[in-house]
């Protein structure tokens, strides 16, 4: 019993050397870790522990983490960007939702859409050299779908996607003449910031359907597949949610023939004629 009192004793002691904040952690350490030397915790499993005030790892520099060290080890954090020049920069395109990045497809001539667009983000670089836009900030995701945009339409594309690049300026005299039916597509507004990302995801694809819908009419079926992909591709670079892309395409019943198809009927149509003639002859 005297020995018990001893110890209780000596712990008391002890404690009443240390500092308030150390004094209600120092029971807990020993309660937990026992007897263990505290270098042991750090360097055998344990590194996600929290430590009692006063025992905290201790960097090269020899300050505490988390009170500073990043400033002494590394370059201070950039300072958040005000978004109000990214927005006025959006606003000179109309860029004021996902689907306005694709309508720029419908422009009247892409080389001077894409001089302005080289413009646009430009400034929006110069903007932003001395700090960053938050990565949820909308504005932000816009810029990087109309950065996507001028990737595969102005600068043609990387290598996957070279042929589609192709034929979207193959198309373009088409989608021109789409510019209604691709403004008819669009969702209401601020649909891709909604928090529900199983809703946001069904509009986008429903956008989508309706794109494939109205060039497949218009302009083919070939024409339309490179549409949607598209415009898959660049609103997702501009939206917070990541949705995938029903591998499902719409049917549609009068579909404009792509001008392969044409070229072929056409073939085929003069051969019957010239046989009949020869035949009748």
């Amino acid at each position: 019993m005297a020995t018990k009192w001893a110890a209780l004793l000596l712990l008391l002691q002890l404690l009443g050397h240390l500092e308030i904040g150390q004094a209600m952690w120092f029971p807990w350490y020993f309660q937990r870790y026992g007897l263990e030397p505290h270098s042991n915790r750090h360097g055998g499993g344990h590194q996600n522990q929290s430590c009692p005030p006063g025992y905290e790892p201790r960097g090269p520099s020899g300050q505490v983490r988390g009170q500073g060290e990043g400033s002494v080890a590394g370059p201070a954090p950039k300072a958040v960007c005000n978004d109000n020049p990214v927005l006025q920069q959006l606003a000179r395109l109309y860029v004021v939702s996902p689907e306005r990045i694709v309508l720029l497809l419908s422009q009247p001539s892409l080389s001077d859409s894409c001089a302005e667009i080289n413009d646009v983000l430009g400034k929006i670089q110069s903007s932003m050299q001395n700090c960053v836009l938050a990565p949820d900030n909308m504005y932000g995701r816009l810029a990087d779908g109309l950065r996507y945009f001028r990737s595969e339409v102005c600068d043609g594309g990387d290598g996957s996607n070279r042929k589609r690049c192709v034929g979207l300026q193959d198309s373009h005299n088409c989608f021109r003449e789409l510019r209604t039916d691709m403004i008819e597509c669009e969702a209401p507004a601020d649909w891709y910031e909604r928090r529900n990302a199983t809703k946001v995801c069904h509009i986008y694809n429903d956008v989508l359907d309706c794109y494939y819908t109205r060039a497949a009419l218009l302009c083919g079926l070939e024409s339309a597949k490179e549409l949607r992909s598209f415009a898959g591709d660049t609103m997702r670079k501009a939206m917070l949610h990541k949705c995938e892309v029903k591998k499902r395409l719409p049917r549609v019943d009068n579909a404009m023939p792509s001008s392969s198809e044409s070229g072929l009927k056409s073939f085929y149509f003069n051969c019957f004629i010239f046989a009949s003639i020869i035949i009748n002859f």
